[in-house]
């Protein structure tokens, strides 16, 4: 087969949505996801459906109280661990998206346009999003009481986690999204500052090394948590118990808003993805490590991971906190993220790098699939749960845990279907963005 041949062969499965290879009738495209690009690792679209069950299973579980439960007391109510689903979303992010990056900073070639980013991100998660708010400010009664116009727009243009009143307001995970879309904001000027120190630390011609990258990206990381901690100092300085505030206490409280929000920023833990995505790109790409070295590693990245976790999970509490002004945070609560990032960065790159015995249960077709609809899944699984929506309080919950998956393709298919294949669209145009 020519060059040619192969180009067009791989064209027109980016075209139906599906890798080379794998035909498919017209119906089961249809109804079917869109797999993922040559370009993706299937085994993280496994991973991602478990971090979108591990919150789901997290809300089913605080729903009926489990909490109560002796034996859930006894063990410290460990399953609220499962929350931590979101510091693995987080890892994903950082990871996949700081890719293509890294890889420019690794050959040495201008970074993908910032502009072509935030289009692609906004077709990724706006139109799901906007709808699953829209339906809810129009279901939701509050609405129609107190001033809430304030709360749609701060939701709308996704700022709301600085907001103490509307944080989790309408949607409790919404905050995660407010969290995510400032980090694309951000992204690509911090991809430009880990391109800068690297040159920085490279001292001498050519594209930096990977260690170089790393080390940039470290420092990052020390400068998400320096924020994270003078975030703290701020709130903590500041009058508790609801004590009245001057203007200067008043913006200095605004100020720890904005490098807090009411949950932290979690930039360290996006960091940390995107350190994983260097090592992954240095030396998969590169060819740098062997494949056998490489499932080697992942053989003890796997376990240092769950070594990391289990103690996470059993000190769950430092990660649920929520940001008031007088309360005062000890170390455990600054580094609780930064521990959770590191431990799910050391299984996804166990993940990539292990052999087809270690990834095959992550690609998994079942769980790919709720994998590709686990966004809409994010957005809809809390309103459906709690009947937020009136007409759904006369059905069963059993029944309402079932209707998340309902809800969630149909929202997968008629939502977002059409806009990742307008981004593909965009992606194939344009591949070094």
């Amino acid at each position: 087969m020519t060059g040619e041949q192969v180009a067009e062969r791989v064209t027109g499965a980016l075209a139906n949505g599906r890798p080379a290879g794998s035909p498919r009738a017209p119906w089961l495209r249809i109804l079917l996801p869109l797999d993922s690009g040559p370009a993706e690792i299937r085994a993280l679209d496994g991973l991602r459906a478990i971090a979108a069950l591990m919150i789901v299973l997290f809300h089913i579980l605080l729903f009926t109280h489990v909490e109560y439960q002796p034996w859930s007391q006894a063990a410290g109510n460990f399953w609220y661990a499962l929350s931590s689903g979101v510091q693995l979303f987080f890892t994903l992010s950082g990871f996949l998206l700081f890719r293509p990056y890294v890889a420019a900073i690794l050959a040495g070639k201008p970074l993908p346009p910032a502009l072509r980013f935030y289009q692609k991100r906004a077709l990724r998660i706006l139109p799901a999003y906007w709808v699953a708010l829209t339906v809810l400010l129009a279901f939701n009664w509050r609405i129609a009481n107190d001033p809430q116009w304030l709360n749609a727009l701060t939701h709308a243009f996704l700022i709301h986690d600085i907001f103490p009143r509307y944080n989790r307001d309408l949607d409790g995970p919404f905050w995660t999204l407010a969290v995510e879309a400032q980090f694309y904001v951000a992204l690509p000027w911090l991809a430009a500052a880990t391109a800068w120190l690297a040159a920085r630390i490279q001292r001498g011609g050519g594209a930096p090394t990977p260690r170089r990258v790393v080390a940039a990206l470290l420092g990052l990381v020390v400068g998400a948590l320096a924020i994270r901690w003078a975030g703290f100092a701020i709130m903590g300085a500041l009058p508790g118990g609801g004590a009245p505030m001057n203007g200067a206490t008043t913006a200095l409280m605004w100020l720890g808003l904005l490098l807090l929000g009411m949950q932290g920023k979690y930039l360290e833990v996006f960091l940390l993805g995107a350190i994983a995505a260097t090592l992954y790109t240095a030396a998969s790409n590169y060819g740098r490590v062997p494949a056998a070295r490489l499932r080697t590693i992942a053989m003890g990245l796997a376990p240092l991971g769950l070594a990391i976790l289990v103690p996470c999970a059993i000190y769950w509490e430092a990660g649920g906190v929520l940001f008031t002004p007088g309360a005062q945070w000890g170390w455990g609560i600054l580094l609780y993220p930064l521990a959770t990032g590191a431990g799910y960065s050391a299984i996804l790159l166990a993940i990539v790098w292990g052999g087809p015995w270690l990834r095959a249960p992550f690609e998994w077709r079942p769980l790919r699939f709720i994998g590709h609809i686990s966004y809409s899944i994010y957005i809809w699984h809390l309103p459906i749960l709690h009947a937020d929506l009136a007409f759904l309080q006369p059905v069963p919950f059993q029944a309402r845990i079932l209707l998340v998956f309902v809800v969630s393709y149909l929202s997968y298919q008629f939502v977002e279907r059409p806009f990742l294949q307008q981004r593909r669209r965009i992606a194939a145009t344009s591949p070094d963005s």
